[in-house]
């Protein structure tokens, strides 16, 4: 499909908000690592973690004791701590007195995937410890689409949004699974992303995304799942998608998908990940603290739900075509500045972008900015480009 420029009067998507109203602005986009770290080998485990890329870890424990040990080691290595231990829930205050003044310590966990019939007692726990730390937010993570219903989501979403007064909002979905040997992507994935970016625009939150790291199958009461060992495609679809969406953070389930928690050993997934990790730093200026003024898909057939891109969405581009199954495109304002990401939405394929602009445009790399020359530029499978226009 090529698009030639045409003068439009007004674009037809919405603008939202990846940043809250909160005055300051944050400089990089937040890289997470889920579980998997114990306390008897934290050191270890902390150090291999924040050479991979984290920043933060999200850290499930079974005793407060365990938990302090594990947030020691994470502020020796410089690592924030999502922090889950039963105590936070059953003895509420005597836990908060104890870690309030880590300083690890970023935010406390209180449950993931709740069902709509948690938040009650969910909304009033986090009211207490937000009283008792005005200083560190509670987390929640939330279910994806297919879990809670497709036609139900967005209502459930404004339901606990309603009920919640947290300064970002978590989801997770794993888009890619296997089906006959061959991976796909989930078909209401893009879906999801369109309405939970929406109520958190709405609501004026910054909103948090996943990534999948290690290969795992689930069954009932879900419908029976694979999902495959992560490619370099299939994690740069997932977190380029969802930076393209506006997330603020990429979190990673989990951490024993890419360091073995026993011998400490790399697995083969640590490489790809370190890779990713150092393109979200490194596309931080663009994406970190952004206002996305709309997102468009391209191809023969595009996402469920998602807005097909019809005209040319900024004047500086002269010409745009995408070769292969189709892609995803934001148009981004950050600072003063505007950007424009292509993203491949293949996670298996490559494809060709075709591209060009009025006048001189610089093209944001992994290494720096190159002047875009309008040569043809092949994306891997889950690539993209970002171009300041």
């Amino acid at each position: 499909m090529k698009i030639h420029l045409i003068v439009i009067s007004i674009l037809a998507a919405l603008l939202f908000s990846c940043s809250s109203h909160d005055k300051e602005i944050p400089q990089s986009i937040r890289i997470i690592s889920w579980g998997g770290i114990g306390a008897d080998k934290a050191d270890t485990l902390y150090s291999l973690a924040k050479e991979c890329g984290f920043d933060t870890h999200l850290g499930l424990y079974r005793a407060k004791e365990s938990a302090l040990v594990s947030m020691d080691a994470a502020a020796r290595k410089g690592i924030d701590v999502i922090i889950s231990f039963p105590q936070i829930k059953d003895s509420t205050e005597s836990a908060v007195g104890l870690i309030q003044d880590h300083p690890a310590l970023y935010a406390y966990h209180l449950k993931d995937e709740p069902d709509t019939s948690d938040f009650g007692w969910l909304a009033d726990l986090s009211e207490k410890i937000k009283e008792l730390d005005p200083s560190h937010p509670c987390y929640i993570n939330l279910l994806p689409n297919w879990a809670w219903g497709v036609e139900e989501y967005a209502e459930n979403l404004e339901v606990f949004a309603s009920e919640f007064d947290l300064p970002f909002y978590s989801f997770d979905n794993y888009p890619v699974v296997e089906a006959d040997g061959c991976a796909q992507v989930r078909p209401d994935w893009y879906r999801n992303l369109e309405e939970f970016s929406d109520m958190a625009r709405s609501h004026g939150k910054p909103f948090w995304g996943f990534a999948l790291a290690k290969a795992h199958s689930i069954s009932d009461p879900w419908p029976d799942t694979v999902y495959p060992e992560p490619t370099l495609g299939h994690l740069r679809l997932q977190v380029f998608s969802n930076l393209l969406y506006g997330a603020q953070a990429i979190q990673y389930f989990n951490f024993t998908g890419i360091v073995d928690p026993v011998t400490c050993e790399k697995l083969p997934a640590y490489d790809l990940i370190q890779l990713v990790n150092s393109e979200i730093k490194a596309y931080s200026p663009v994406f970190a603290g952004c206002t996305i003024k709309g997102v468009w898909h391209t191809g023969d057939s595009i996402p469920a739900s998602t807005h097909r891109l019809e005209s040319i969405p900024h004047k500086k581009i002269k010409s745009l075509e995408i070769t292969g199954n189709g892609g995803v495109i934001a148009l981004i304002e950050n600072r003063g500045n505007t950007y424009l990401a292509i993203q491949n939405r293949d996670c298996i394929n490559p494809a060709i972008l075709d591209i060009s602009f009025t006048g001189k445009t610089v093209r944001h790399t992994l290494h720096g900015e190159l002047h875009h020359d309008s040569k043809p530029i092949t994306l891997s499978p889950g690539n993209l480009a970002i171009f300041a226009l």
